[in-house]
């Protein structure tokens, strides 16, 4: 039986914060509280020594795809990252003259547009729900996916102290930091959606007002 979201845990602290823990996180603070869960080192030395490449970042919605891209696009800052959503075109992509690109959300352009953007650009790093093995065939792509999926109880616990420990207005005390304990039930009741953790905790915290 899966914990009621009214008995959740919500980690009580003395500490004040500057803002919420689990709010938005700026880009130049993500190597503050992510734990990458694939060598994201290797996956650069990849991109750098390929001639033609596509690489995805695939799961479902809240394990991480996004996260990761940022972080991987900021270790790379050279090549640039566009944020897709519906209004989005494809010519925003190809007026750029460099020849990576990362793009978050690539489903918002349409088949025949995605094709025609791994056929421009040499190096694609995209996120994306579904593979997209075989649009990269049909553009004579190199491929390689990286599924993101599943939650480690350790990890989760280091996740949210970081970000605990980016928020808070003086040094956390060891009695004020998340526990393995509260990690495994907040995946007992979320799953691997860390999205869905972290917008929990976001609402949990904003009510207790410590900052």
């Amino acid at each position: 039986m899966k914990t009621p979201i009214s008995k959740m845990p919500i980690h009580q602290s003395i500490t004040q914060f500057n803002f919420n823990p689990f709010g938005g996180i700026l880009n130049e603070d993500l190597e503050k509280i992510i734990v990458p869960k694939i060598d994201l080192e290797g996956i650069a030395i990849k991109i750098n020594s390929s001639k033609s490449l596509a690489i995805e970042f695939i799961g479902e919605q809240g394990r991480g795809k996004t996260t990761h891209l940022f972080y991987l696009q900021k270790q790379m800052d050279q090549f640039p990252l566009f944020r897709l959503d519906a209004k989005s075109t494809l010519s925003n992509i190809l007026i750029n003259d460099s020849s990576t690109v990362f793009v978050d959300s690539i489903h918002h352009l349409n088949l025949v547009d995605r094709i025609k953007l791994f056929k421009a650009k040499q190096k694609v790093i995209y996120t994306t729900h579904w593979n997209r093995r075989f649009e990269c065939i049909i553009a004579s792509k190199d491929y390689h996916s990286i599924k993101l999926k599943g939650i480690d109880t350790n990890l989760l616990t280091e996740i949210l102290n970081k970000r605990l420990n980016l928020a808070a207005k003086s040094a956390l005390d060891e009695k004020e930091k998340f526990t393995n304990l509260e990690a495994k039930q907040l995946i007992k009741k979320f799953g691997d959606n860390y999205r869905g953790i972290i917008n929990y905790l976001y609402m949990k915290y904003q009510c207790q007002k410590e900052y």
